[in-house]
């Protein structure tokens, strides 16, 4: 006799409610980052400090030949880099753990209150002809093409006379800053410096919240 040794069949039927799996991992994630919420907000100050710092390094130019005569200030380069140091850490960022997490960056204040009230940001002068200062960074940032000097113009004559060696004012229509360095709130060699900085800033984010709930 042969004993029927066929394997009976046993059916499982498991209802996975998906949404309520994704609301608790959500949940999860979320409890993890609101927690970090100080952590997060210390580290990326540092990186991107060094993000934007590098970015106006690179990219703010260095003022040479006519436009440095024009502007009259021997030492504007290193000046501007001081200048530079400051605008890097001119940021504001708030993370805040709400429904949602909100990460809120501003870099440079649409005034320039800061840097404009630096030593650096003006040259007092002495010449023959009189005394007076310089307010060099202000005309730059968000002057534009407003004129500077009214019944006087830049001569790129070489003189002793000249700050900058390369010319000096004399009477005539008028001045204002050139037009490669004029530049307004808005736009400016310092927001130039820093367009397309938010992909940068937005992959870092990205990376620091990643590192948080992995």
């Amino acid at each position: 006799m042969e004993e029927d040794l066929g394997m009976a069949s046993i059916d499982y039927n498991i209802k996975i409610d998906v949404k309520q799996v994704s609301n608790d991992i959500y949940k999860d994630i979320f409890n993890k980052i609101k927690k970090a919420a100080p952590k997060i907000q210390r580290s990326l100050n540092a990186k991107i400090e060094d993000i934007v710092f590098q970015r106006l390094v690179s990219s703010v130019p260095t003022i040479t030949g006519r436009d440095y005569y024009e502007m009259g200030v021997p030492d504007i380069n290193e000046r501007l880099q001081s200048i530079i140091r400051i605008a890097a850490k001119n940021f504001k960022i708030k993370v805040t753990p709400a429904n949602i997490l909100n990460i809120s960056i501003e870099i440079l204040e649409d005034d320039y209150s800061l840097l404009l009230s630096l030593p650096e940001s003006v040259f007092p002068y002495i010449s023959a002809k009189g005394s007076g200062i310089l307010q060099w960074l202000k005309w730059i940032l968000i002057e534009g093409n407003s004129p500077i000097v009214r019944d006087f113009e830049f001569t790129p004559t070489p003189s002793r006379f000249s700050r900058t060696g390369g010319g000096v004012m004399m009477r005539g229509g008028g001045w204002n800053v050139p037009s490669s360095l004029a530049g307004t709130s808005q736009n400016n060699i310092l927001t130039r410096s820093l367009q397309g900085i938010e992909k940068d800033i937005e992959s870092l984010v990205s990376q620091e919240l990643q590192r948080i709930i992995t």
